[in-house]
């Protein structure tokens, strides 16, 4: 990895960490529905300062639905989400638009505009926030590619110019410039072979490590999950079946999660249901 002075920027201890570690956020018993669609019945978990939760899960189970909470892309039907202990429901659009600015979202296919240069798309928040100027922004862009390991001269290209891999870092790395105290990855190694796979994981771990982010990954990847765990959260039919360490989980006894995490196909595994 280049060694470069301006990431010591990102590196500021009063940027993204707080003093103890505390709930930064809490589910607490979130119910959503969409129509007769019961998605999440009873959905709660709490993420701690520094570490990285992941969410593992059968497709549909909700997992993608619980993040968008977050941000108060969705409401729940009953419950509440708190982060930095308030409480995202009862924020005015004003309020939620603050938070908002310190959370990253990295979408599943990195949602890039095709339209617009690689540069253009990760300054997009940042000239969207209004508060820097344009060699300020220019700067954090170039800071932001560095750190996800992609020359400068990748800011002129197309995102057809890239491959599906550097796609991804593209969009972590306009997730990064905006400096947010957390980063939600929705599904990242979706669709890469297993060395780009491998190349987005360690990434993430440098987000965590280096940045000192607090993040949340949905994935349905379990290599990718003990790779980049702090604890990993199984949610099966609406709820947190089992949440633990990356040790825990592949030591469970639960014939549910230990099923999902072996990637066996069982139509009727023991227990299943209960």
């Amino acid at each position: 990895m280049r060694t470069d002075p301006r990431r010591a920027i990102f590196r500021q201890p009063s940027v993204f960490r707080l003093p103890s570690p505390i709930q930064m956020i809490v589910f607490d018993n979130i119910h959503k529905a969409f129509g007769d669609n019961e998605v999440l019945r009873g959905f709660s978990l709490e993420v701690k300062e520094g570490e990285t939760v992941v969410i593992i899960g059968y497709s549909g189970t909700g997992k993608s639905v619980a993040i968008k909470h977050i941000v108060g892309l969705l409401e729940p039907d009953q419950g509440r989400v708190f982060v930095d202990g308030q409480d995202v429901n009862t924020l005015t659009r004003p309020e939620l638009y603050k938070l908002r600015s310190k959370i990253g979202y990295v979408f599943q296919f990195a949602a890039l505009f095709d339209s617009l240069t690689i540069a253009d798309n990760v300054a997009m928040g940042l000239r969207k926030q209004g508060l820097l100027s344009e060699p300020e922004i220019l700067e954090r862009v170039r800071e932001a590619l560095d750190l996800v390991d992609l020359e400068p001269d990748v800011g002129s290209k197309l995102p057809s110019e890239l491959s599906g891999g550097m796609r991804k870092r593209v969009g972590i790395a306009r997730s990064i410039a905006l400096r947010p105290k957390y980063l939600l990855y929705d599904e990242p190694t979706t669709g890469l072979d297993p060395v780009t796979s491998a190349i987005i994981d360690a990434l993430m771990v440098r987000m965590q490590k280096q940045l000192g982010v607090t993040g949340i990954v949905i994935t349905h990847d379990m290599r990718s999950a003990y790779t980049v765990g702090t604890r990993i959260a199984m949610l099966y039919e609406g709820t947190v079946r089992q949440v633990g360490s990356v040790d825990e989980i592949k030591q469970t006894d639960d014939p549910i999660v230990k099923q999902f995490i072996e990637g066996r196909a069982e139509l009727e595994p023991a227990g299943f249901g209960k």
